[in-house]
């Protein structure tokens, strides 16, 4: 799982912390394995136009395998949540639908492959501790599930970054690209939070000012009451004579 599009990639100790409230119900489970097929149905896109820009023939081979993988990722994500929710007599979630990035183009190559690595060994660390939450309830069919995943994620991993070293030139430019992508990743979330919360900030802000008006108005209206009925105009000016 190449991304971290929306809330679909939570941090891994936190993911493992909360297994228990995550897949606590049918419902929960499949709206969480449809949340990691959306994020496999991005990455899928985002690999695809990797492979379309990258220059080099090798690259754009792995490039192309990665985004087959993440599209059969997609689909047992998918299928599992489906199956889920029609087992519980809901309606199926249908086909993910994916909102790709335009990350190589945004990040150019070197940053995009740190992205992809960082974002590989996170969903990696977050799918061994569900599949160990899924051993414990003994349910082999998601252990088998995420095995399958966790296969091509681990190797996803090394193959990016085998190539960001190769692209760096050596482990410490590596590493400071790595640095690089964790803080603009950061500033992504800031934003992605701040257009959440701005609404619901207006609206408590505007709820906040009515308050405050509120009792300034009612005290104008009671030393000040405007006058009912009907009142005489004043009469015109008589003109003057010079």
């Amino acid at each position: 799982m190449a991304t971290v599009y929306a809330l679909s990639t939570l941090h891994p100790r936190l993911a493992n912390a909360l297994s228990s409230v995550l897949w606590c119900s049918a419902k929960r489970s499949a709206a969480r394995f449809f949340s990691f097929a959306q994020t496999e149905a991005a990455s899928e896109i985002d690999l695809r136009y990797a492979a379309m820009l990258t220059t080099s023939p090798d690259r754009r081979a792995l490039y192309l395998q990665h985004a087959l993988e993440e599209a059969r990722h997609t689909r047992l994500f998918a299928r599992s949540a489906n199956e889920l929710r029609r087992a519980n007599g809901h309606p199926s979630l249908g086909t993910p639908l994916a909102h790709p990035e335009a990350l190589y183009e945004r990040l150019g190559e070197r940053k995009f492959l740190a992205f992809v690595y960082r974002g590989e060994a996170r969903g990696r660390k977050q799918f061994e501790g569900y599949r160990r939450y899924f051993a414990r309830h003994n349910n082999k069919r998601f252990v088998a599930l995420f095995d399958t995943v966790l296969k091509d994620e681990r190797r996803h991993e090394h193959y990016c970054y085998s190539l960001l070293v190769h692209l760096s030139g050596s482990k410490r430019e590596a590493r400071r690209t790595l640095r690089s992508v964790a803080l603009w990743e950061a500033w992504q979330r800031w934003r992605r939070l701040a257009r959440s919360m701005a609404h619901p900030l207006y609206t408590v802000s505007m709820f906040a000012l009515f308050l405050t008006i509120a009792p300034f108005a009612v005290l104008i209206r009671i030393t000040q009451p405007e006058k009912s009925g009907w009142t005489h105009a004043p009469p015109p000016p008589r003109p003057t004579n010079d």
